[in-house]
């Protein structure tokens, strides 16, 4: 499999760690100053550890819209390959970002992007879109299709409560509400096709850490476990005990990773899902990974951009130099869920 090409576009409401402080302090001012501050000063906190920076919201009021983002990225995917919509066999939409339990997201985008294809949803949380290319790599493998293209539109920070989130929470509620201060939000597409270029993927599922990461839905408790139950403050809350999911996921990886880079040369780059960036140079290192190599630029600049974070990393980085053609790559994102992979293939 080969990636044609791949797009990405941010919207422009740049919010700042600056942005959220002043959020949490107008939001909050029937509260004692004495208490907004410390909570200012938590989540100030928070920001720098996991070296979050910035990160792009739609623009309401200027008419952003996640399909409008999301078209612009097609358009600019079919662009770089040098493809017209009806060489497109196969769509496949991918990520957390929706408007729509039934019928499948895709077919919306399909309908209103000209596309004529066959066309479907994956859903992993922000595994999505690793879990779409393994998908269109069997799928091409076969024969049946020419180019897929992967689109996700993750779009969460309004349908997940902002900039009612910046509420001060319960008591102890900052361990699990904290995650969405970093959350961004993007469209990326990507086109893929047949090649004879090798793939690797390797997946590592650990279910019994499903609640550490969660956005419930309503009567959502008639559909798991009682002990597995998340903490939520409501449906259609963004609920991470990050610090926990982050030692599993460093922890599980750990092992994984030791598993799957003997079989090939050392990787030019690596790319995680990046929920947070201050970490990450630390624990490569106890994975045998040259910390320069892990790329982290675009976690301080667009923050969690959930599914759609590597593929706008990997824009990110080609945009910048860090990445060309030819380049042994290696993905090693961990996932709510929680499910790890490493996949590897050359760009």
């Amino acid at each position: 499999m080969k990636i044609l090409s791949l797009s990405a576009q941010i919207p422009s409401l740049r919010v700042d760690n600056d942005d959220i402080l002043a959020g949490i302090a107008a939001h909050n001012a029937d509260q004692p100053r004495e208490r907004v501050a410390r909570y200012e000063r938590e989540v100030a906190y928070l920001l720098g550890r996991t070296g979050s920076q910035t990160r792009y919201l739609r623009d309401r009021a200027a008419g952003e819209t996640a399909l409008g983002l999301a078209r612009k990225a097609v358009d600019e995917a079919l662009a770089q390959a040098a493809l017209a919509r009806d060489e497109i066999d196969l769509l496949i939409y991918c990520g957390v970002g929706r408007g729509f339990l039934e019928p499948a997201n895709a077919y919306f985008f399909a309908d209103a992007m000209g596309l004529a294809c066959p066309c479907f949803d994956v859903l992993d949380a922000c595994m999505s879109w690793v879990r779409a290319l393994e998908i269109a790599s069997k799928y091409l493998a076969g024969g049946g299709y020419r180019h897929i293209l992967i689109v996700n539109a993750e779009f969460n920070a309004y349908e997940c409560g902002y900039p009612e989130i910046l509420r001060i929470p319960a008591p102890e509620a900052l361990n699990h509400a904290f995650a969405a201060f970093t959350i961004g939000e993007a469209a990326t597409a990507t086109i893929v096709s047949h090649s004879d270029d090798p793939w690797s993927f390797r997946f590592r599922a650990l279910p019994q850490w499903a609640g550490l990461c969660a956005i419930p839905l309503p009567g959502h408790r008639d559909f798991c476990a009682p002990d597995a139950t998340p903490c939520t403050e409501g449906e259609h809350r963004f609920v991470s005990f990050g610090t926990r999911l982050f030692e599993v996921a460093v922890g599980g990886l750990g092992e994984l990773i030791g598993e799957c880079v003997a079989d090939v040369a050392q990787p030019d780059i690596w790319f995680p899902h990046s929920a947070a960036a201050g970490p990450y140079p630390r624990v490569a290192a106890t994975w045998g990974i040259d910390p320069g190599k892990v790329y982290l630029d675009s976690f301080r600049e667009y923050g969690n951009l959930v599914s759609a974070s590597i593929p706008a990393a990997i824009r990110h980085a080609a945009a910048r130099g860090r990445l060309k053609r030819g380049d042994r790559v290696v993905l090693c994102p961990a996932s709510a869920g929680m499910v790890l992979a490493v996949v590897q293939f050359t760009f």
